[in-house]
């Protein structure tokens, strides 16, 4: 049976994978994650991306950390 990531992890995990880039595809992020957790299902991270005001959309399917 696969456990459950807690509240945030993956949203934190994408952050940290994008503090210091530019930007990054979805392929890139997932890639992070899963070498972060192993297996993450895709849809998590596209919600992460998607759900969260720290990241935005800079093209298809690239986001970068969100401007403040």
């Amino acid at each position: 049976m696969k456990s459950r990531r807690r509240p945030g992890e993956v949203r934190d995990a994408i952050q940290a994978f994008l503090t210091g880039k530019p930007e990054g595809s979805i392929r890139e992020i997932q890639r992070a994650v899963e070498q972060r957790f192993g297996q993450v299902p895709a849809s998590s991270v596209r919600s992460s991306l998607q759900l969260s005001d720290l990241f935005e959309r800079v093209g298809r399917g690239r986001y970068r950390l969100a401007k403040r």
